[in-house]
């Protein structure tokens, strides 16, 4: 009898045909923290959050900031025009003294009722501009790739930190229970790696769920079970595995992690229909297809629009992972084909976004939020090898947001007339973060997590709430 009864752990997850879900994407780290009501500070103008990462640091300069005065100074030294505080702490590697002014590369207009200047080469977002929020005075504190990643994910420089989408889930918890709450899709590994995603020393379940979107393939690994297993043998393993869990958990009750584990394999359990569904793009109608686009950045835009309106709390979508495909260098492909095959690959599918969203009613409780960890300098990079480019640069740069209760149409702070700095009402990453949990109906000061006698917090020490966006 005990023979029969008596299975390693590796054997009874092959049973549920659930080990490396739970092992990869749910069970991880789930020390810490019990079940928490959601918070509540206040009325909340948005329910969900979708937000699109641009990898590598897109240029202000050459997508939603107009400066045409950098024609008047092009050629200039960089030394001749900035002062010296003004040129020092960019790219430790690179010297930008002697770097000469650079003018935009692609030509500006004014679109929609707002008169919103966006470049040439995003024709279809300029058609949605009076839906747009722009953030045109946005400082952060490194211009170093993996660091601004980080800072914009987590709030802080150094890694071991609670992801935004983390924070939120935290707090308000999650609309669904067959669902993770907090979804990643991602064309490869960023410079920072998976870690802008992880939870921190926030409970497990807080950490992103990444899914694969590919036609044909469950988005989570070993989701499908075994064809020989049917329903009603796995729904007894697992109840099996619980009652187990459970006695376990009862003998030492020390041990919270339990509670996570337990629930993880339950949601795989639910999850096997639901999340194969969700990410069935086959299911939406020839015409969807057609508004979003047929490459992978627009797969993902549409599965994230099916995510939220099936209750996802967070999605984000990161793109040009794999090389920093927004990284525009001079010997990186240069700025002007960087930049115009950048956007030409994201341009529908970002529009198709907010356009099906407002169709469906849903943009006003979905915050949409368009991001990158810092711009590009006003002057071409030192140590040019081929084509024209520019350098990290991250005292003045701009992020868009939309839905989710903001004003439309609006441009809120500016740099100086060559893009250098944030001089109109600048604001901080943590000004940003602090704002989208307010939307969410967070007050950002209020959620916190005890660590090592410590309040652990997104926005860190500082951060104040841009309430002149807020409808």
């Amino acid at each position: 009898m005990r023979s029969e009864l008596h299975i390693d752990r590796r054997q009874f997850l092959g049973h549920l045909s659930l080990g490396g879900l739970v092992l990869n994407e749910l069970l991880a780290n789930t020390s810490g923290g019990g079940d928490r009501s959601p918070l509540s500070h206040h009325q909340p103008r948005a329910k969900n959050v979708i937000m699109l990462f641009m990898c590598g640091g897109t240029s202000h300069l050459e997508t939603f900031d107009h400066k045409p005065q950098l024609r008047k100074w092009a050629g200039r030294k960089a030394s001749q025009i900035f002062s010296k505080k003004d040129l020092q702490g960019f790219n430790p590697e690179k010297t930008v003294e002697n770097c000469q002014i650079l003018p935009p590369v692609f030509e500006f207009q004014q679109h929609g009722q707002s008169g919103a200047w966006v470049s040439e080469i995003f024709p279809r977002l300029s058609t949605v501009v009076d839906e747009i929020t722009f953030l045109k005075s946005v400082r952060t504190d490194s211009a170093i790739h993996s660091v601004g990643e980080m800072i914009w994910h987590t709030g802080h420089q150094q890694a071991g930190f609670p992801s935004m989408g983390s924070w939120v889930t935290y707090g308000l918890g999650s609309e669904q229970t067959d669902l993770p709450a907090y979804v990643v899709m991602k064309d490869g590994v960023s410079t920072s790696g998976d870690e802008v995603f992880q939870q921190g020393m926030l409970p497990g379940r807080h950490q992103a769920a990444v899914a694969k979107v590919a036609t044909g393939k469950t988005p989570f690994p070993n989701l499908v079970p075994r064809p020989n297993l049917k329903i009603e043998q796995q729904r007894k393993y697992l109840d099996a595995l619980n009652q187990l869990n459970r006695l376990h958990r009862d003998r030492h009750p020390s041990q919270s992690d339990l509670n996570g584990r337990i629930e993880a394999f339950e949601m795989a359990f639910r999850m096997q229909n639901s999340a194969t569904e969700v990410f069935d793009l086959s299911r939406e109608p020839k015409s969807m297809h057609q508004l979003y686009g047929k490459n992978q950045f627009s797969k993902h835009c549409l599965t994230a629009r099916r995510l939220v309106e099936n209750g996802v709390r967070f999605v984000e979508i990161m793109d040009g992972a794999k090389g920093r495909l927004w990284d525009a260098h001079g010997n990186r492909g240069g700025l002007i084909g960087n930049h115009r095959s950048n956007a030409a690959r994201t341009d529908q599918g970002i529009t198709a976004l907010i356009t099906d969203l407002k169709a469906r009613g849903m943009l006003d409780e979905t915050l949409v939020i368009w991001a990158t960890e810092f711009g590009r300098t006003p002057f071409e990079e030192a140590n040019r090898e081929t084509k024209m480019g520019r350098g990290h640069h991250h005292r003045g740069f701009t992020l868009w947001m939309a839905g989710g209760g903001l004003k439309k149409g609006v441009s809120y702070g500016a740099t100086d007339e060559l893009g250098m700095n944030a001089i109109v009402n600048p604001v901080h990453i943590h000004d940003i973060h602090a704002t989208i949990l307010h939307l969410l109906g967070i007050d950002h000061l209020k959620l916190t997590y005890r660590q090592n006698s410590q309040d652990v917090r997104l926005t860190d020490v500082f951060g104040n709430v841009i309430h002149e966006i807020v409808a």
